[in-house]
């Protein structure tokens, strides 16, 4: 009886700790391969995580939009068919309009710019609404710039963009390149290497080691390093699981992401500069823009800033200028 009363106990005990281990899991779909640089991000806050929560939080990562993708991974925060994601910040701006402050051109011409705007709490007044909507942002987790390339035209002038059929992203800069001549094209991320490969796009933005790893330098020859659109992923969680945690658990996530996205800051910049040189290594013609050009593409471009300001609206614009000054 003795032996039976401990196997029992010992039953329960596991059952309790194989119930504990299970206590919140978290669905993570991302529309990119974990092997860019943002992946290693989200790999390190999985390992993070689940080691502090000493198993009771489970991360289970769906990569390359093999679960969602697009506008489709934002309605699924929304819905609660996913706890968790990391998207690029123009497919925000269709739930807060406001939040396409950050497309506009040249809106952070450093890097270092665009990390004091972070840790003012910025991306908080511009994501305000996303909560009452169904989404909340936990961190901002910074890439790089989404760099101009295209298989034959070397991209130095503002008219240089003139006729090409260029992959845009978000509204903002769409209306960029309608302004410069381009015929913008939208697609998301994983329609882009079938899009190269049939001629559907001849040019593109995206970040600089995303060219490597999808191996589209074989097809695009030249690339500017130009800093007109800052590529980053609000980190954001559906706002009813969110505010539902365990405190304690809740916590732990909110510090993670803060920390990984913080320091992912220097990874991507490393990461930036190793695909500039690999590039050129390729054989590919890369261009660092020049200040002076870069004076020229903010002229060209600041009608842009004129036609979204009613919808981002004059006082966050006149706070982003404090940055980009």
């Amino acid at each position: 009886m003795k032996r039976l009363l401990v196997s029992i106990a010992a039953g329960f005990a596991l059952l309790a700790t194989t119930a504990f281990a299970q206590e919140v899991k978290v669905r993570f779909p991302v529309e990119y391969s974990l092997e860019i640089t943002p992946g290693a991000a989200n790999k390190e806050f999985k390992k993070l995580v689940e080691e502090r929560s000493d198993g009771r939080i489970e991360v289970t990562f769906f990569p390359s939009g093999s679960l969602y993708r697009g506008l489709d991974l934002v309605q699924a925060v929304l819905r609660g068919d996913a706890e968790m994601t990391t998207l690029i910040s123009a497919y925000w701006s269709a739930l807060t309009p406001k939040s396409a402050v950050s497309e506009l051109p040249y809106a952070f011409p450093t890097k270092q710019a665009f990390y004091k705007a972070i840790d003012d709490g910025f991306f908080e007044r511009v994501y305000s609404e996303t909560a009452e909507k169904g989404a909340t942002v936990i961190a901002v987790l910074p890439f790089d710039y989404l760099i101009p390339g295209s298989r034959e035209t070397a991209i130095r002038k503002p008219e240089d963009l003139s006729g090409l059929k260029f992959r845009g992203l978000g509204k903002v800069n769409l209306a960029m390149l309608q302004l410069l001549n381009a015929t913008p094209v939208s697609i998301n991320f994983g329609e882009i290497s079938p899009a190269i490969q049939q001629g559907v796009i001849d040019a593109l933005n995206v970040p600089t080691d995303s060219y490597m790893v999808y191996k589209w330098q074989e097809s695009i020859r030249n690339i500017t390093y130009a800093p007109y659109y800052i590529a980053f992923y609000p980190w954001t969680v559906n706002t009813k699981w969110w505010e539902g945690l365990d405190p304690e658990l809740r916590q732990i996530l909110q510090d993670t992401a803060t920390e990984v996205a913080k320091s992912h800051r220097k990874r991507a910049e490393d990461a930036s500069d190793q695909a500039i040189e690999d590039l050129k290594n390729a054989g590919v013609d890369v261009h660092i823009q020049t200040a002076e050009e870069r004076k020229v593409w903010m002229e060209a471009t600041q009608p842009v800033w004129e036609q979204f300001e009613a919808q981002i609206g004059s006082d966050l614009i006149a706070e982003l200028k404090t940055y980009s000054e």
